[in-house]
């Protein structure tokens, strides 16, 4: 007589929010089993997102890169900073010009979505740029200096790599701030609210309290379930260890070893 194993998600919600990278994936290479869980939810009807604040890449590249790795992700699932920042711009600065610090494909997408381009701008847009140079910095920074307003595309300090970290949008923000004595007026992805405005968009009649938020980094993804009424998931398999818990004011609902653990035998 055979054995039938019946599968159970440990936490019930409606909308499932998944950081990328520490949660889903480590680099290139899938987290063991996160893609069959992620599988297994939608199998249940349940809507699943993924939340990056890389803003160094669109949504077409994320589909790509989930493809390689087994899931074939829909564009509207991938909710990146990049994408809150444009869907901002267009809703809240519309006709303002901006200077972007930023590569060529979030440029692209900034000409896509018709947001003027100048080096006379209105607004110094800095995203995650690994083009950067120091003759962008410095006419970036005279235009702060001259008052332009001031956006950032989300505000980590750096960016996880196989190689080691990056500095990132939030580590040249401090630059900029030391430089020009200015701080951003606007932050838009996570923990901010202007990505949750969006996601809220995309999920409409579901109550917050049905969101789960799902990720590795207290400071932005647990933060941004709490101030956004979402709950949360901490997991440990990217930059939060059980000691960073401990020393933190920033509480998670609750705390897994991996995303796998949101589906029980």
């Amino acid at each position: 007589m055979g054995v039938t194993l019946v599968m159970n998600i440990t936490i019930d919600a409606d909308v499932f929010l998944f950081d990328l990278d520490g949660t889903i994936y480590l680099g290139d290479v899938p987290i063991p089993g996160a893609i069959e869980t992620v599988k297994y939810l939608e199998s249940l009807g349940k809507r699943v997102f993924f939340l990056t604040n890389n803003s160094g890449h669109t949504g077409s590249e994320y589909v790509k890169k989930l493809a390689k790795l087994g899931y074939l992700a829909q564009p509207d699932q991938i909710i990146s900073s990049g994408d809150a920042t444009i869907w901002y711009l267009k809703s809240n600065r519309s006709g303002k010009s901006v200077f972007p610090l930023a590569t060529k494909t979030f440029t692209d997408e900034l000409k896509k979505n018709s947001i003027p381009i100048s080096k006379e701008a209105d607004i110094v847009l800095l995203a995650f740029d690994t083009t950067i140079t120091y003759e962008k910095i410095w006419h970036a920074n005279i235009l702060l200096s001259k008052g332009c307003e001031f956006i950032t595309t989300h505000g980590d300090l750096v960016c996880p790599s196989e190689f080691g970290n990056m500095p990132d949008v939030g580590s040249l923000t401090a630059l900029f701030t030391s430089s020009s004595g200015r701080k951003p007026d606007v932050i838009c992805g996570k923990p901010y609210s202007i990505m949750a405005e969006l996601i809220n968009q995309r999920i409409k009649n579901v109550s917050l309290d049905r969101v789960l938020m799902i990720g590795d980094r207290l400071y932005t993804d647990i933060l941004f379930g709490i101030k956004n009424g979402y709950r949360s998931v901490v997991v440990l398999t990217g930059e939060t260890s059980s000691d960073v818990l401990d020393r933190s004011d920033i509480k998670p609902d609750h705390i897994f070893n991996s995303v796998n653990d949101l589906v029980q035998l």
